[in-house]
């Protein structure tokens, strides 16, 4: 198997492969030394007792199996669509699990699904609705059609809002059909990542069904805080019968949920190191997973992406093709 991209989040992908049941042949693949050099003492770390696994280090795709099992592309989104493009030209790949933000356009979407020739082979990172604390309170609810909103904090609207997008279309079961960006505030700001670019104020989306939302992220407090540096403070649903309010709800560390009938969910998202290996073991022995399948990750990006490139094209002032972020 592949992970293409080993810095902070293909590094963490790495870290929790030592843990699946399946004997694994691992390739990374980073140009960055620096990239290579922290996957390396982030797989030392925790791979000491996996000695049933292998791993190796590249800067390019050349010394890769040309037959994967499975492909991991934990790159920046501005790079995503070139580097799927170059291992479908290496190899054949029998799984994909991509990381969001899928692409900056929806030409590089377009990239992408032509990449992959089998759509129902690859997932997307939006990992809401495999997580066994959502999954829980999901469980619980009656009713469909909802209002919702999520608020406080410089989370990362333009990069995370996808994560709230799906999880709202899978807690409805209704599809994502349209985003209004007319509330974000002009000023967009760099991020945690240099060269990429964030944004505050309100996201206005809408669900085929009619349930309706208001995504909202404050700007940091520090002028020399990057943006996306925090956490939003709640996440509340409300439908006609019930009310849950969702606090802390992309904290790894713990939350809870309350529902309007008093009832309680306590739960955490669970860290990347953590989903890795039930997620890998899934793919391998089942050809499975829950995340969501990349067509239905690609029309949610697409609507969204509308949505931010119209306001963006305000704020930039000219007839850009693509967003800023990752």
């Amino acid at each position: 198997m592949l992970i293409a991209g080993a810095g902070q989040l293909g590094s963490r992908y790495l870290q929790g492969l030592a843990r699946c049941s399946n004997r694994l042949r691992v390739y990374v693949v980073d140009p960055s030394p620096e990239s290579r050099r922290m996957a390396t003492k982030r797989w030392q770390e925790v791979g000491v007792g996996a000695s049933h696994h292998v791993v190796s280090y590249h800067d390019d795709l050349e010394e890769v199996a040309t037959d994967l099992d499975l492909a991991i592309v934990a790159t920046t989104a501005s790079i995503r669509p070139t580097v799927v493009e170059g291992i479908t030209s290496h190899a054949g790949v029998g799984r994909w699990i991509l990381e969001k933000v899928l692409a900056r356009s929806e030409g590089d979407l377009n990239r992408i699904v032509d990449a992959i020739s089998e759509p129902a082979s690859a997932w997307v990172n939006t990992w809401a609705r495999m997580t066994p604390w959502y999954r829980q309170i999901r469980s619980q609810v009656d009713d469909s059609s909802v209002r919702f909103g999520i608020t406080g904090g410089s989370w990362g609207l333009a990069c995370n809002a996808i994560h709230v997008l799906d999880l709202m279309a899978w807690w409805t079961g209704e599809d994502l059909v349209g985003v209004d960006a007319a509330g974000l505030d002009p000023e967009w700001l760099p991020s945690r990542r240099p060269g990429n670019l964030e944004v505050s104020g309100v996201l206005a989306a809408a669900y085929s069904g009619g349930s309706y939302g208001r995504l909202s992220a404050t700007r940091p407090l520090a002028l020399n805080e990057p943006a996306g540096g925090s956490e939003p403070d709640v996440l509340w649903i409300e439908s006609p019968s019930l009310r849950w309010d969702i606090d802390q709800p992309f904290n790894e560390l713990g939350g809870c949920a309350s529902a309007s009938d008093g009832r309680e969910v306590h739960g955490r998202i669970e860290y990347q190191t953590e989903r890795t290996a039930p997620l890998t073991d899934s793919l391998l022995n089942t050809g499975l997973c829950d995340l969501t399948d990349l067509t239905t990750s690609v029309s949610q990006h697409r609507i969204l992406l509308r949505g931010l490139l119209e306001r963006w094209r305000e704020v930039d002032g000219g007839d850009a093709d693509r967003v800023p972020i990752t």
